[in-house]
């Protein structure tokens, strides 16, 4: 089965935690903080449509100055996402630069801040020198965005500052039977992705689809096309130990196909964890062993690790497979 996330991280373990997610067979992507993004590519940096912030301690908030300028000729506006400061500190980016000539550029960014149960959203348009425009504030009931093919979830929770948890999945995967394909006569092809997006629409059965020139009605399709279990991946980072923190964690979690969780001190390490408000790879390991995750990504970890040989990947990791030694 192919997935329909291709996700991994822009830098190394010990730098700027940030996790670019591609959407197969579109022209998209997701960026899970926004540090230092120097190594995307340039034709990566185009398909990022939405930018989802933690929190915005520098080496998770810097690179948005780099996307900006990559961004500023686009037509597809860039959304952002971020804990209740995020649209104080995105206008704050704004306001560093004069902005006399671009009246002409068609970017548009809009911003979404959550505080508890509430949302609020402004936008910042390059024809008006992205100058401030409040669109109000809303019920927040845990879902950031809610499309056919998947849904993005926030969770607040706690880094001495409000620091924000991501979920990403999807709704159900389609699977297309290449035996079936063949016994009608049909190619492999984009036409695919129009059948995949009409069955996640749950349009009419008696819907047209044109391929190679000839007529099918959606029904007649779905017999290529077998629904499973979607793609889970969650995002968790800069989080202070404590009860409540760890116990939403492993709901919010659950599940996940891939679990990027934060492991920036080691066990030995624990009061240094304690007064800097992180977890331990420990932690994070029982975490993820606890939420039923597939696979553990450990991240973020302190620099003062680089030269040991024990890292704190292989503590989490050993924890997350109930090892002992």
């Amino acid at each position: 089965m192919k997935p329909t996330f291709i996700h991994n991280l822009v830098n190394s373990h010990f730098e700027d935690p940030s996790l670019f997610v591609r959407i197969m067979r579109e022209k998209r992507a997701f960026l899970f903080d926004i540090g230092n993004i120097t190594k995307l590519h340039p034709g990566d940096l185009q398909k990022i449509t939405d930018v989802f912030v933690t929190h915005t301690h520098i080496d998770h908030f810097i690179g948005f100055d780099t996307l900006l300028r990559a961004l500023l000729r686009r037509e597809i506006p860039l959304r952002v996402f971020g804990p209740s400061n995020i649209i104080d500190c995105v206008e704050g980016k704004l306001k560093g630069y004069m902005w006399n000539l671009i009246k002409e550029y068609p970017l548009r960014i809009e911003v979404f801040s959550v505080d508890g149960n509430s949302a609020t959203s402004s936008c910042f348009y390059a024809e008006n020198r992205f100058q401030r425009i409040d669109r109000g504030t809303s019920r927040f009931d845990g879902t950031l965005v809610k499309e056919p093919l998947f849904t993005i979830k926030a969770l607040q929770l706690n880094h001495q500052v409000p620091c924000l948890a991501y979920s990403l999945e999807e709704e159900f995967h389609i699977n297309i039977n290449k035996a079936s394909l063949n016994d009608i006569g049909l190619p492999v092809g984009p036409w695919l992705s129009e059948l995949k997006r009409a069955i996640r629409e749950n349009r009419p059965g008696e819907t047209e689809l044109v391929v190679s020139d000839r007529r099918f009605f959606l029904r007649e399709l779905r017999e290529i096309a077998t629904i499973t279990r979607g793609q889970k991946i969650s995002y968790v980072t800069d989080i202070a130990i404590n009860n409540e923190n760890i116990e939403k964690i492993i709901e919010f979690a659950r599940g996940s196909d891939t679990f990027y969780c934060e492991a920036y001190f080691m066990d030995k390490d624990m009061d240094r964890a304690l007064k800097r408000f992180h977890l331990t790879a420990k932690i994070t390991g029982r975490i993820a062993r606890e939420a039923g995750v597939g696979n553990l990504v450990a991240m973020h970890f302190s620099p003062k690790y680089r030269e040991q040989d024990e890292k704190p990947e292989d503590e989490a990791l050993r924890e997350f497979r109930n090892q002992t030694s």
